[in-house]
């Protein structure tokens, strides 16, 4: 569905009239609700980040929001990423460890888990609702000074500190129009509107991680010129992602596209196993999927790895905001 969105191939001149009309209902529900308890008129502000995306999936926010709290972790805060668990059924509100089961806490958590778990100062925490993801987050540490929030664009009924639209550096606007008629969440002006900072993002990987080995795209294509490699997917644009690695040189012997965020139902597994490959390429979160296979299915997986640069203007951002934290303590 996200794929036909994208390409346009839903829009006609009904679809466009319904996204004219929705377009002023879904604007206004940008802002997200959010509560935080108020802190006392010493204590310094909890800053909040909320990353959004400005189509349905392939913006690439999980990754704006994992640099984010990332730097702001190396500033010294205490910083909690809020999840969203797409896919998953989280039993309760949890921290999330680098080994947690995927159908409970999603890939994209279980990711950004793993990429944090050298940082003393980050977490990552999901729940079946944001407020209740935000409730344990905000008990963790002694005290939380960044809320990161994987979702939303904006907050209400007070505003995050700082507002971000991830947009893909290929297809910024994807179809240019809104659901159902093309793939944006709201109207360009409106998205435009709510964000602080615009952060494009760019999806082509540079490097591949093969057996805790990390080799440069070009070099990896190289060297397996001669082996029968499969691409594995479960992401909303793999069309994206097939073309810039055919386009780096990469010849596939099967081409396996899981869901977004999954699961992989049996056949597509049954398709994995009997794949004539030696070596999966996936992406982090799509290689997750893989982990669950049976040993007779499973084979190496090289992992495709992306390098996201905060622009040095973002960065100046959030070590201002970071910096201001304590204006108003008297």
């Amino acid at each position: 569905m996200a794929r036909w969105l994208e390409s346009g191939s839903l829009s006609n001149p009904f679809t466009r009239v319904v996204a004219r009309g929705l377009g002023p209902l879904v604007s206004r529900s940008l802002a997200r609700p959010l509560h935080t308890p108020s802190r006392g008129p010493r204590e310094p502000r909890l800053l909040t980040v909320a990353v959004g995306g400005a189509t349905l999936g392939g913006s690439g926010k999980t990754r704006v929001a994992l640099a984010c709290a990332r730097e702001l972790a190396t500033l010294g805060a205490n910083v909690v990423l809020v999840g969203h668990a797409y896919r998953a059924s989280p039993l309760r509100a949890r921290v999330v460890g680098p080994n947690d089961p995927l159908g409970e806490v999603g890939d994209e958590a279980l990711v950004c888990a793993r990429s944090l778990q050298d940082c003393a100062r980050a977490r990552v925490v999901v729940a079946a609702t944001r407020q209740a993801a935000v409730d344990l987050a905000l008990s963790l540490f002694p005290r939380v000074d960044v809320l990161v929030l994987d979702g939303p664009l904006q907050l209400a009924p007070e505003k995050a500190t700082l507002s971000l639209l991830a947009l893909d550096a290929s297809a910024p606007w994807g179809a240019g129009t809104m659901i159902p008629a093309g793939d944006l969440r709201a109207p360009k002006e409106a998205l435009l509107a709510e964000a602080d900072s615009v952060v494009a993002v760019d999806a082509l990987p540079v490097a591949v991680r093969v057996d805790g080995h990390l080799l440069e795209l070009s070099s990896f294509v190289t060297k397996g010129a001669t082996a029968r490699i499969g691409l594995f997917t479960a992401i909303a644009r793999p069309d994206r992602l097939e073309r810039a690695l055919r386009g780096a040189g990469l010849r596939f012997n099967a081409v396996v596209r899981a869901p977004d965020h999954g699961p992989l139902a049996p056949a597509l597994a049954f398709r994995i196993a009997e794949a004539p490959v030696e070596l999966w390429v996936a992406t982090a979160k799509c290689a997750v999927h893989l982990e669950a296979l049976s040993a007779r299915a499973r084979k190496s997986v090289a992992i495709l790895e992306d390098r996201l640069h905060l622009t040095p203007d973002l960065i100046a951002k959030l070590h201002a905001a970071w910096t201001l934290r304590l204006c108003h303590v008297p």
